[in-house]
């Protein structure tokens, strides 16, 4: 396993690799895409605005941050998702409900140039809360609910597939389960496919496949991250704040094998995450068999930067 620290902002909270040398990764507390080179853990090559790129639709200020939780690279075109969560007193923030797409070309000096890839949807939520196939997760509801709370809104992964479609993870809600100690356990994790991003991105109405239940053991969706072929990792972790007490352990993320063609899925046992708070997943070109995760750090006392471990599967 091969630790890295980098700096310049502690809070990854989604990422994709850009090539076999560089990755670009979200911030979810500012409209900002930075860029490092994989191997040197230090300040971002640079940062890239997404108030600059995406002008007039954008914004930044207070209330406004898109909180940028998943991303996926398809035929170069990097899309992003925004969290569509509540604030933490459960009212609804629509800079959050925000599906974007752009693409990166490379200058003359060897810096990367971000252009806007169609338009920005903010039409998910709503389309969810009309399916009918989808009223068992109460989207409708859930705009009101604090995320991290039972019955709460939190998208979290994103991931590419061989059909280019778009997989969405959700942190919450989970499906079924049992309330225990004001906690739900033993929950299902749920998965929905938007079959036409490219077509979303030009206005057109999204279209969804059936949902998908996971079991994972109680936990939620992290991060989803296409391997190869039909197969995906799934970084696992609580649907809440995931704060210990007297009751109540901190629960430790978790990783996932899943393959969509035979169904199996599979925790990966043999990985010890230790403390790491992982928020998000990178294979790079060519590497189906290691994968780089981020920690988000942003809770630890002083921390001027996050935690990456590099690992084989």
């Amino acid at each position: 396993m091969q630790k890295l620290y980098y700096t310049g902002h502690c809070n990854p909270s989604a990422a994709v690799a850009l090539d076999k040398e560089h990755f670009i990764v979200a911030d979810d507390e500012d409209n900002q895409l930075r860029i490092y080179a994989k191997t040197s853990p230090s300040q971002p090559l640079q940062t890239l605005a997404l108030a600059d790129i995406f002008s007039g639709d954008i914004e930044d200020g207070e209330d406004l941050e898109i909180d940028l939780e998943g991303a996926a690279e398809i035929d170069g075109t990097y899309f992003w998702i925004g969290s569509h969560s509540t604030s933490r007193k459960g009212q609804e923030r629509p800079a959050r409900q925000r599906l974007l797409a752009l693409t990166l070309t490379v200058g003359d000096q060897g810096q990367f140039i971000a252009h806007p890839a169609g338009q920005i949807v903010t039409t998910l939520l709503a389309a969810l809360a009309a399916d009918a196939r989808f009223k068992p997760y109460h989207f409708k509801q859930a705009r009101s609910i604090q995320s991290k709370s039972i019955g709460g809104l939190n998208i979290e992964g994103l991931s590419a597939t061989p059909a280019k479609s778009l997989l969405i993870g959700f942190r919450n809600p989970l499906q079924g389960g049992k309330i225990k100690q004001d906690r739900l356990i033993n929950g299902k994790a749920l998965v929905i496919e938007l079959l036409n991003p490219f077509a979303v991105i030009k206005g057109q109405a999204a279209l969804f496949a059936d949902p998908i239940e996971l079991d994972l053991q109680g936990l939620s969706i992290r991060d989803i991250c296409w391997r190869k072929n039909q197969k995906y990792l799934i970084v696992a972790g609580p649907y809440h704040d995931n704060l210990p007490n007297k009751k109540q352990p901190r629960e430790k993320t978790q990783l996932y094998s899943w393959s969509t063609k035979s169904g199996k899925l599979k925790q990966l046992k043999q990985i010890d995450l230790e403390d790491l708070n992982i928020e998000t997943a990178i294979f790079y070109p060519g590497q189906p068999d290691s994968v780089q995760l981020l920690s988000d750090d942003g809770q630890l006392e002083y921390s001027q930067g996050f935690r990456s471990v590099t690992v084989d599967l």
